[in-house]
């Protein structure tokens, strides 16, 4: 479920960098060169939906008889430091990225009167960017040196940073987290190198928080990564905006959200509150966007508000769980007439660590080199107490855990058998990560299991364990071509995971599946140990 929204500091930033109201900073008949990642490519490939024909279209839109040259330099897992690798080669010989009808050594022998560059998001997603001043420090001095050689190459009047868009459509989301910092050296970057920033990250924040009050499963992107329509839309608002031509910008944020309106009038969002007491019922915070009059909430048997407030545009609920869930509890909020129904998905217990590359040679897993203290613990219960703050992967290496709940912002969407990493923590390579939650039978049966890799892109290694019993073991891709299945007691049953994580997405689904004549709908979940 999402987390409650605030706009991200860098609108703040970039209404420092640039003024509104300046005079438009492009010319009719300007060639524009933006340089990039997959988001790049695919603004590129949209045609008139695609970001980078939205902005031709916004810009001749102010100056009717513009007639701009376009050039998308976009690039599928491009960072800043491959594009430094990218330019270099371009020197010698012909370079094609995603927009194939670009050939990067022949654009870049020609001057361009503006040149835009974005990148930052397959640093974060790979990840390449390592979260501290150091890390930091290094992500700007490869910028800078590429602006400097495209600014060789291309002679711009106008060189512009955009900011890159959310990983995740969680503002708090450890990755945005890390991207926010990202924003702020890019700021004092541009400052330093006479460019100008483009406002695209917040502009995708606006758009995405307009839209969620409007309908609780308005998107952004299409993958967590990339923009669908609305993020082509915001994109473009982004960079026309911080290019001066606020009211094209103006047009596309409200044409991001004017199909997206509920029904009902009413809209919602959910976070989970972490009080720091992981091994409780956990308790949800839930906002209920309306017009007009104080929402009104239907809670299951046993839960109990704690707290409510009216917000801006609507009401603000605290309730705290019973600690038994449905797989998916159903709540009802009121206005008048109106009925919002609200869906919480039943969580997890995760816990994630690093100890560098132990069990992983040559991109393949060994979990028996890569055996740790913690495995056992989470396998079989015994350990767990009363707190598992003092859990170590090794001494000086803690588990640091969460209770997870899935949420339209990442992978898998509100699936509540689905978990996505980048909800949970900014890990890096050889990270490792475990879940627990307890499942309550009525009777005892034999389930079908389905482990499925989601996203686009990742490679990880899995070891499920129902009742300490080994379920699956080997790489979560090709869990499918199995057939698993488990045993249920009757009463409480642990299911367990450890997930070893290599490089990019991480994220994946564990499905428990009836047995033909079978429903399970007398499933309770828990994330408190039984």
């Amino acid at each position: 479920m999402p987390r409650i929204f605030t706009l991200t500091a860098c609108w703040l930033v970039f209404a420092a960098t640039v003024a509104f109201g300046s005079a438009p900073l492009v010319h009719p008949n300007d060639r524009i060169i933006f340089a990039g990642d997959s988001i790049t490519g695919q603004g590129g490939n949209g045609g008139d939906r695609g970001w980078v024909g939205l902005i031709g279209s916004g810009l001749k839109s102010a100056m009717p008889d513009a007639n701009p040259t376009l050039v998308a330099l976009g690039g599928s897992g491009q960072t800043v430091g491959s594009w430094l690798n990218i330019e270099r080669k371009s020197r010698e010989a012909a370079q094609f990225l995603d927009v194939k009808k670009f050939d990067v050594q022949a654009e870049l022998a020609q001057p361009a009167d503006v040149l835009v560059i974005m990148l930052g998001m397959n640093d974060v997603l790979s990840p390449r960017q390592v979260d501290s001043p150091e890390g930091y420090a290094k992500f700007v001095e490869q910028y800078r040196e590429l602006i400097g050689k495209l600014r060789e190459r291309v002679h711009p009047r106008v060189l512009a940073i955009a900011t890159p868009t959310p990983c995740t459509e969680d503002p708090e989301g450890p990755k945005n987290v890390v991207m926010d910092k990202m924003v702020a050296v890019l700021s004092k970057l541009a400052e330093e190198e006479n460019c100008v920033l483009l406002p695209t990250r917040a502009a995708a924040w606006e758009v995405l928080h307009a839209g969620r009050k409007l309908n609780p499963e308005f998107h952004i992107t299409a993958d967590q990564v990339h923009p669908n329509s609305a993020g082509h839309l915001a994109i473009a608002a982004g960079m026309l905006r911080g290019l001066g031509f606020e009211e094209q910008a103006a047009g596309f944020i409200a044409d991001a959200t004017v199909k997206t309106k509920s029904p009902n009038g009413l809209s919602h969002e959910v976070s989970i509150l972490d009080n720091g007491e992981l091994l409780s019922a956990p308790h949800f915070r839930i906002r209920v966007y309306h017009a007009t009059g104080a929402a009104q909430l239907d809670l299951p048997k046993g839960w109990k508000l704690t707290n409510y407030s009216r917000i801006k545009d609507g009401s603000e609920f605290v309730v705290q769980t019973t600690g038994e869930l449905e797989l998916v509890s159903h709540l009802d909020a009121r206005v008048g007439d109106a009925v919002e129904n609200i869906e919480i998905p039943a969580p997890w217990l995760v816990g994630t660590g690093n100890v560098g590359w132990l069990g992983w040679r040559s991109g393949v897993y060994d979990p028996a080199t890569g055996r740790l203290p913690a495995d056992e613990i989470v396998r079989t219960g015994q350990g767990l107490g009363g707190s598992l703050k003092g859990m170590e992967l090794k001494p000086g290496a803690p588990v640091q855990w969460r209770t997870y709940v899935a949420s339209v912002n990442f992978g898998g969407g509100a699936n509540p058998n689905a978990l996505d990493f980048a909800g949970i923590a900014y890990f890096t390579g050889g990270e490792v990560g475990y879940g627990l939650r307890w499942v309550r039978s009525d009777t005892e049966r034999t389930v079908n299991v389905e482990v499925t890799r989601m996203g686009f892109a990742g490679s990880t290694h899995m070891e499920l364990w129902a009742n300490g019993e080994t379920v699956y073991l080997g790489d979560v891709a090709k869990a499918k071509e199995q057939e698993l299945t488990l045993t249920l007691k009757r009463g409480w049953n642990r299911i367990s995971f450890k997930s070893n994580f290599q490089q990019w997405q991480w994220q994946f689904r564990i499905d428990l599946k009836p047995i033909e004549g079978d429903a399970l709908d007398d499933l309770r979940y828990s994330t408190i140990p039984h």
